[in-house]
């Protein structure tokens, strides 16, 4: 009996080790896994509500969370950088950040220099006003002012819709937004779904006007380089995930839900 009870307190006891030296393995291998991975490095304003903010000092937004959520889902670490938009893209074509996640819109002039993921949101571009003007219609601000951000497609887009409309360019989003707060402009430009979410976030007494002056499909700008290339690649993947899923469903519809947990 006593051998007996040794022999299997002896295999037990070997079952153990095998069992703890597996379970070492796996740990070991899944942590060469991530580390392999590396670190992604996005960049966003912090200032665009609803795309790029900060919450209670942490940075928030529907470009944040997906491409946030993209990165770490594909096993990386994530590095976030803020700071103007035109300094922005001025980092990734240095190198310095891997994208920019600020509602990108692709155009002929960027898609010379950058490599875009999947599309993940079409937007319209418009213009905000004051409800108790008379404004309806983009084409009633001919002569009028509206402010724009500096380097902003949006702003371009305008512009190239009605010269007639003068535009006052500022460095960042909020300054737009102060400057119809306090009269100095007739209006804002931007996207009808941020201005829309905006609006009701902020309580501010505007209206959207009717009309579009570009329709504008957003994505995530890569570097044309190996390291580019194989992002790209890997970020499309998880944009067509997370849209199947329902994370970046229809923008039109997700936007009034992530103004409701967001702010």
């Amino acid at each position: 009996m006593k051998k007996l009870w040794i022999a299997i307190i002896s295999i037990v006891i070997v079952i153990g080790i095998a069992f703890l030296g597996i379970k070492q393995l796996n740990k070991s291998t899944t942590g060469s896994d991530k580390k392999s991975k590396g670190t992604v490095t996005l960049a966003a304003t912090g200032t665009s509500f609803p795309t790029s903010y900060k919450k209670n000092g942490k940075l928030v937004g529907f470009d944040v969370e997906l491409a946030d959520k993209a990165a770490k889902d594909l096993g990386y670490k994530t590095k976030w950088v803020t700071g103007e938009f035109d300094g922005l893209l001025g980092q990734l074509d240095n190198g310095k950040v891997d994208t920019v996640a600020n509602d990108i819109a692709i155009t002929p002039e960027r898609s010379k220099k950058y490599i875009f993921s999947d599309v993940y949101n079409t937007e319209e571009t418009t213009v905000a006003v004051n409800k108790n003007t008379s404004y309806k219609n983009l084409r009633d601000l001919d002569g009028k002012t509206v402010a724009g951000a500096v380097a902003s497609n949006n702003t371009e887009n305008l512009k190239n819709y009605d010269p007639k409309i003068n535009i006052k360019t500022y460095e960042g989003r909020d300054d737009i937004y102060q400057a119809l707060l306090v009269g100095h402009v007739d209006g804002v430009i931007n996207t009808r779904n941020n201005l829309k979410a905006l609006i009701k976030a902020k309580g501010y007494n505007w209206k959207v006007l009717k009309g579009n002056a570009a329709t504008v499909k957003i994505a995530l700008p890569f570097l044309k380089n190996t390291r580019g290339r194989k992002l790209k690649k890997q970020f499309d993947k998880e944009i067509t995930k997370l849209i199947k899923d329902g994370t970046s469903e229809n923008y039109q519809l997700n936007i009034l839900v992530m103004t409701l947990h967001l702010i």
